[in-house]
């Protein structure tokens, strides 16, 4: 029999942090542009100066929204990586003392989303405020975030009965 899977895979694409992001660059974009033209100088100085600025900003966005939370659940234990900050980790079965799928809010528990932590608890959310909390014991948890926390929480309790059944 197959084992089943869980994967998920998150990032800021489609949204309000890029949306945000859009909001703030392209009026900013139009404002420095009409600043840079409406200043003395040579037309060429002014257009590499706003190439450069436009540069800048698209090297920004487009690393933003490279930016992925990639979680996988099998047989082996629970894989995750940030790219690219983090390469794939994995906190395999036998490590794992409770794990639960739990509601937090991101500010107040974590200072925000991203990789975040503190000596308890490593946290890695890109968005939301769900996340598969990990007891590894030691007064050591991991934080994973999800967006599909309904789909986790019965993939979690079968993955529990076949490993501790």
């Amino acid at each position: 029999m197959a084992y089943p899977i869980f994967k998920e895979q998150q990032s800021y694409r489609g949204t309000w942090v890029m949306y945000l992001i859009l909001m703030v660059e392209l009026p900013s974009l139009i404002l420095v542009s009409v600043l840079v033209l409406n200043e003395p100088g040579e037309l060429n100085d002014k257009a590499l100066t706003l190439t450069l600025i436009l540069s800048i900003m698209m090297l920004a966005f487009f690393f933003l929204m490279s930016i992925q939370l990639n979680t996988r659940i099998d047989d082996t234990g629970i894989h995750y990586r940030y790219f690219p900050f983090i390469k794939w980790r994995t906190i395999s079965k036998d490590q794992i003392h409770e794990m639960k799928v739990v509601q937090f809010n991101p500010l107040s528990d974590h200072g925000g989303w991203g990789i975040k932590g503190n000596r308890s608890t490593k946290a890695y959310t890109v968005i939301g405020h769900h996340g598969l909390e990990i007891d590894l014991g030691e007064k050591k948890k991991v934080l994973i975030g999800t967006q599909k926390e309904k789909e986790l929480r019965p993939f979690l309790e079968y993955w529990k009965e076949e490993n501790h059944g």
